[in-house]
């Protein structure tokens, strides 16, 4: 059986790493001329958002002997609205390199492959594949075929312009801000490499490049963050939806099948597992669409999310953080096995629809 896969990616690299596993030996082709990130920054996941799974490092190493070390535990949640913070504290999930580096979240995936071979510096034709290979899987880490192929639904576009920064941190705490002047329906968040160093980004919705820095000013000053700015960057962000993720012999995965969620999405912990139903569905036959039943279902439920986020004002925000800083809702919303995103959206979308009746 012969697989390409477009793109080392997380997408990319956990697909390979599942055929592997079934004696299935890929060829990847990333465009660029190294394996890892171009940006160097510090993602999160939050227990919060993978529910019903545990503890998703545990899970993908028992189910698909993916072993990720972390960069650290998340232990403590900070959030500021204009007017309130509210800290959260618990096992709350990880912190992740994202970067070139061995440790990185894709070094690691890399370090792991044996006999897959990776091709770089390869701008490689998913048609030209299709035709030579009996599956290509693109995860090439955008949505530019996906759209072309009539299958993507955009959701949520905007910029992040992100910064690594010096100065004094905890290695264990996530920070988020949220504040309609500087970020509009958007939210800011520090994620430390360490004691000394963070990666401080911003996304903002629905706006333009031309825009982001004036945001970024804003909320700098706003915040009256003097960190020191050793590196900075900006990055276009996409979610959408995604039907059907197969079309013939291809497949997609990661972002290209929609992993970024269209609210608190850092879409690798979705990648990984795309990246691996894609290959199980090639290898055993598998209903592609069936096995990503959940991943879709959480999708939609923080859609819903994102429509209701969309729609607050600041005050609004300072009422959501006194409500998560009340004892008992604080320990059910973070330190609960309960899946808030499944139920969170299905009470929205219920709301919806009795207002949109009510006004019928």
């Amino acid at each position: 059986m012969k697989v390409a896969i477009i793109g080392a990616g997380v997408a990319g690299l956990a697909c390979a790493h599942e055929l592997e596993r079934f004696g299935v030996y890929p060829t990847i082709y990333e465009r660029k001329g190294f394996i890892g990130d171009i940006e160097n920054h510090v993602t999160a996941t939050m227990h919060i958002i993978t529910r019903p799974i545990k503890d998703w490092l545990e899970y993908v190493k028992s189910k698909f002997n993916i072993d990720i070390v972390p960069l650290n535990t998340l232990n403590t949640v900070t959030h500021h609205s204009p007017n309130k913070t509210t800290v959260v504290k618990g096992n709350l999930g990880y912190f992740l390199k994202r970067s070139r580096d061995e440790d990185s979240l894709l070094g690691q995936l890399q370090s792991q492959l044996r006999h897959s071979e990776i091709i770089l510096n390869e701008h490689a034709d998913y048609t030209e594949l299709s035709k030579t290979y009996d599956y290509v899987v693109i995860a090439n880490g955008n949505s530019d075929y996906t759209n072309e192929l009539g299958c993507w639904q955009e959701r949520v576009s905007g910029w992040v312009r992100g910064a690594v920064v010096l100065g004094s941190f905890d290695p264990t705490e996530l920070v988020m801000w949220i504040n309609k002047d500087y970020s509009n329906k958007g939210y800011a968040y520090l994620t430390p490499f360490n004691g000394k160093k963070a990666s401080l980004s911003l996304f903002v919705p629905y706006t333009s490049k031309q825009d982001i820095g004036q945001y970024w000013e804003e909320f700098r000053r706003s915040e009256n963050l003097k960190y020191t700015i050793i590196e900075e960057f900006e990055v276009l962000h996409h979610s959408g939806f995604v039907y059907p993720h197969k079309l013939d012999n291809i497949y997609f995965a990661g972002i290209s099948g929609g992993a970024v969620t269209p609210f608190l999405g850092f879409g690798q912990v979705e990648s990984v597992l795309q990246g691996v139903f894609a290959a199980q569905s090639i290898v055993q036959g598998k209903d592609y669409e069936k096995l990503l039943k959940n991943s879709i279902d959480k999708t939609i439920d923080l859609w819903e999310i994102r429509k209701s986020f969309n729609h607050a004002t600041n005050k609004d925000y300072d009422v959501l953080l006194t409500l998560i800083g009340i004892p008992g809702v604080k320990q059910l919303i973070y330190n609960t096995t309960l899946d808030g995103i499944k139920y969170g959206g299905k009470i929205l979308r219920l709301k919806r629809k009795l207002t949109s009746n009510i006004h019928k």
